[in-house]
Parts: C-alpha cells; sequence; structure tokens
C-alpha cells in the first residue's frame, strides 16, 4: 500500500480514501480500528463512528464462511502488525452488521512510525462478482466438458495456428486407441502421416469457409489400423485462442456393412443368373444338341472309312475330322459363355466393346439367332468406344431383357426383338431392348423396376429390379416405355467411364 507524503494534508488524504472504491481502514497494534474510509463503512454497513475504536476482528471477520469460529490467532490480518510482514488473502469473507456476509480479497500491511510497529491498514474489496463470473466460467466448463465427453463421435479441439491438440473427449480416446495425456501431446497431422497432401487442401479450404465435411480421411490409431471417418470442422474461438472443432464419426462399421451389403447384392445377381439359366436351359440344350450330334456323325464316318473304305475315301478322314473340331470348339464356346455368365465370382470393372458384351448375352438366350418364331434384329453402331463396365453384370441386365422380350412374344405374330446400341448424351452408350408384343398396362410402368414387383403369373419380381442396381452402380439409368405401334422398349445408359464406387470395383 503507498504511503502519504508528510507534506500532504490532512483534506487530500480524507479526499483520496473517500474516493477509492475499496474499503480501508487502519487497526492498532491491539487490533482496535484507528480510521475507516467510507468505502469500507458501506461495504459492512457499520458507520464510521461505530467502527472505530472496537475489535475490527469482532466485528467483521468472526467467522468462517461456514459459520465456524475464526480465531483471532488465526487472522492473518492481525499477523501484519505481528511479524511486520504483508499478508494477502483472496478468498475469505467479512461480515455486515446484518449479520451477512459477502467474498473478499484483502492486503493487511503492517505501520510503522520511527521504526517501531504501531498498527497495520487493511484494503478490501467485494469479490462477489468475481465470484459469480468465477462460478459462471466453472459451470460453463462443466458443461463444456459434459457436452464434449457425451457425443459419441470422437471430438478434438485442435490449435488453428499449428495444428496442435489441446483436448480430446472420451470417444476420441477409445477410437483411436490413446490416452488423453498422450492425445494432447500429437498433432492433428501425427493422426493422418500418410495423407497429409489431402489433409492440408482440407484445411485450406477449412481456412477459407470457415467450415467443411469430408469423409475422403482415415484416422491412424495408436495400432496402426486406418480408420475411415467423415470429418466435420468448424473454426471458432476458445479464450482469445483460434480454434479448429473438429469432430470425425467413426465410419468402420458402415464400412462394413457396405461391404456385406455388396456380397448379399452379388449373391443375389449369382441367383437370378442361376434362375435365368433355368428358365433358358432348354434352348441351350437344343443348340448344343446340333454342335454335339454333328460331332458323332462325322466321328462315325471316319471310323467306317477306317475300317471298310478305299484308299481314296481315307483321305477324307483329316477333313471330316476337322469338321468334327470345328463343332466341338463352337460346342465348347456355347459352355465357356454358360460358365462364365453363372460363375459366382464377380469380375472387376474393364474395358469392353459393349456390342460383344450384348451380342454374346443374346445368344444365351436365343444360341441361333432368329428363330422361326422370333426375327432377331440387330441395330448396332460401330462407332462406339470402348466403355469400363463389369462385364458379366451387364450381360445380367441384357439377358434380362432380352427373356422378358422373348416371353412376352411368346403368342405375337411375326414376332420381331430389336436390339440396339448407340451413343447417347453425357458421354454415355445406350443399349435397347425392343418387341412387338402385347405390351403392358400404362399403370404398371411406374412399378416395373421396383422389387417383388412382376406382370408375370410365376414372376419373382427381382430381375428388373436387380437391372436397375447393376445399372445405377454403373453411373447410368434404365426406362421402360410403350411402342407407339406395339410392344414395349427397355433402354437403359452406362457412361464410358463411371465413377468407380459401385460394387464390384472393391
Amino acid at each position: 500500500m503507498a504511503e502519504f507524503s508528510e507534506d500532504l494534508p490532512r483534506k487530500h488524504q480524507d479526499l483520496i480514501l473517500g474516493a477509492t472504491g475499496d474499503g480501508v481502514y487502519g487497526l492498532d497494534c491491539e487490533g482496535r480500528t484507528t480510521f475507516t474510509n467510507p468505502a469500507a463503512a458501506r461495504l459492512t454497513g457499520y458507520s464510521a463512528q461505530e467502527m472505530i475504536g472496537k475489535g475490527q476482528h469482532d466485528l467483521i471477520h468472526h467467522s468462517h464462511a461456514d459459520g465456524s469460529h475464526f480465531p483471532k490467532v488465526e487472522c492473518p490480518i492481525y499477523a501484519a502488525f505481528k511479524d511486520g510482514n504483508v499478508h494477502h488473502v483472496s478468498d475469505e469473507v467479512f461480515w455486515r452488521k446484518d449479520g451477512s456476509s459477502f467474498p473478499v480479497e484483502y492486503v493487511s500491511t503492517p505501520m510503522f512510525d520511527d521504526g517501531v510497529l504501531v498498527g497495520a491498514v487493511v484494503s478490501f474489496r467485494d469479490i462477489t462478482e468475481r465470484k459469480h463470473a468465477e462460478q459462471a466460467l466453472r459451470e460453463s466448463e462443466q458443461r463444456y466438458r459434459t457436452i464434449f465427453n457425451a457425443t459419441h463421435d470422437a471430438m478434438f479441439l485442435i490449435s488453428a495456428e499449428d495444428g496442435a491438440i489441446l483436448d480430446a473427449n472420451i470417444e476420441a480416446c477409445r477410437m483411436l486407441g490413446y490416452s488423453h495425456e498422450v492425445l494432447t501431446t500429437l498433432s492433428g497431422i501425427d493422426l493422418h502421416p500418410h495423407e497429409i497432401p489431402k489433409l492440408h487442401s482440407i484445411f485450406s479450404d477449412l481456412r477459407r469457409t470457415g467450415k467443411i465435411k469430408s469423409d475422403q480421411l482415415s484416422c491412424r490409431a495408436s495400432d496402426g489400423e486406418l480408420i475411415p471417418a467423415l470429418l466435420s470442422a468448424t473454426i471458432t474461438e476458445v479464450n482469445g485462442r483460434a480454434c479448429i472443432l473438429l469432430l470425425a464419426q467413426d465410419r468402420r462399421k458402415e464400412v462394413k456393412a457396405a461391404r456385406q451389403a455388396r456380397k448379399l447384392q452379388a449373391d443375389l445377381h449369382h441367383v437370378s443368373r442361376l434362375s435365368s439359366m433355368g428358365e433358358i436351359a432348354s434352348g441351350l440344350a437344343h443348340e448344343l444338341n446340333q454342335p454335339l450330334t454333328a460331332v458323332m456323325n462325322y466321328v462315325q464316318a471316319a471310323k467306317r472309312i477306317m475300317d471298310s473304305g478305299s484308299a481314296e475315301q481315307r483321305r477324307s478322314i483329316s477333313e471330316y475330322l476337322g469338321k468334327a473340331a470345328a463343332q466341338t470348339d463352337r460346342a465348347a464356346k456355347i459352355i465357356s459363355g454358360l460358365r462364365k455368365f453363372i460363375e459366382k465370382n464377380e469380375a472387376d470393372r474393364s474395358k469392353e466393346n459393349i456390342n460383344d458384351i450384348v451380342e454374346e448375352a443374346t445368344k444365351l438366350v436365343l444360341p441361333g439367332g432368329s428363330t422361326q418364331d422370333i426375327e432377331l434384329v440387330l441395330n448396332f453402331s460401330n462407332q462406339l468406344q470402348l466403355i469400363l463396365v463389369n462385364k458379366i453384370q451387364v450381360q445380367q441386365v441384357v439377358v434380362n431383357l432380352v427373356r422378358n422380350a422373348v416371353e412376352a412374344l411368346g403368342e405375337t405374330n411375326a414376332a420381331v426383338l430389336t436390339i440396339t446400341t448407340a451413343d447417347a448424351a453425357d458421354h454415355s452408350i445406350m443399349i435397347a431392348v425392343g418387341d412387338n408384343g402385347p405390351g403392358i398396362d400404362d399403370g404398371q410402368l411406374h412399378t416395373l423396376f421396383e422389387p417383388f414387383v412382376t406382370t408375370k403369373s410365376d414372376g419373382m419380381g427381382v430381375g428388373l429390379s436387380i437391372c436397375r442396381t447393376i445399372v445405377e452402380d454403373h453411373g447410368g439409368q434404365i426406362e421402360a416405355e410403350q411402342n407407339a405401334a406395339a410392344g414395349m422398349t427397355f433402354h437403359f445408359t452406362l457412361p464410358l467411364n463411371p465413377v468407380q464406387d459401385a460394387p464390384g470395383t472393391q
């Protein structure tokens, strides 16, 4: 506490004491009040006359905050004029005249006269508002901590300046396998050392826009596992410091579920292909019977010549065996196409000629091409680029559409099945399968591709639904429409270079 100059008039000293907002009073060595300023009187509720000459401790400092007795011998204020040291206390209570208490911070400074300790001067202030602010801050921090740790996703508070992790919630520690103490010694980059350029790009966007959301990152756990995560972040200010509040949603279950869904979808596609083969088996059997019968005839003819033929006839054996080999190759190709179509393993996407895919699929349903009952018309564009597709899946779409068309043409006179390939808009290729059959009711058009919806009396309603799934997985679209004259046309598009996030591309 500053000492007054001896030359300073008493009136000026009183003005200074009266102007200060802190309570100030003096004590002699017996603890009696020798003077007090207006603020001390106002804060305690006692008048100056009621305080001067009275024992200060008994008047306003007699009890602790809980009401228990506060012995004088323990009082820091009194200690100042006993040990000659300054005593500062930041959290005690004084008592008012009305019996209420209020929190105070005070300094008790010894007074000397010619080197003799004659008492102490006490300055104090009411810290009620500060205590309320501190309590509010504690409550705010408690709410923050409760919300922070109650969040089911991993949450991080990161310095916007250097990327240091300032705080992390319980879920973040659990997900990554770090203790809170270790995690808060790391930086954001420590969790993404395998994709730093991508991380810099994302946080550059964050600084520009103030918030980001990205599912392109994975967090490295303490055991080295890369955990796919959906990240959401926003820039905020904490205690005057620019920070990044980042939420990381663990996507491992989602990724696992998607993988299982893709497997189930592939299994369903396989079952559908097996079902298709069962329904067109009679056609394949007839088609295989022709080359196998020819092989038998050629081989038997060769055997007869070898057994009893003339030398001139024996020279034709090579020709007969060559024709038998050609027919055997024809049958083998039919079997090979069938095996590839129904095998369970889903091939990865590859660059393919769409005309070849459509032709091979059509031969599975109509092995001999046009028949006595159905005329097959192929309108293939020869200007098409190679397309990135899962060949087996696209063949499955064509087989389903062609088989449906053949069934629709069952009782149609002069039946015509038309298959078309052509360039389409948006760098896509269009494949269309049309017939001149009876068609369907207009009311059924909008439900054709829904699961378990069928126009057949014995149908399961999964074929067209699977077609739509495959086409949309490739980034394309499939539609059906009534022809102006008669029948239906199903057409679907496939982009030349689809985004490879569909089943079969992982």
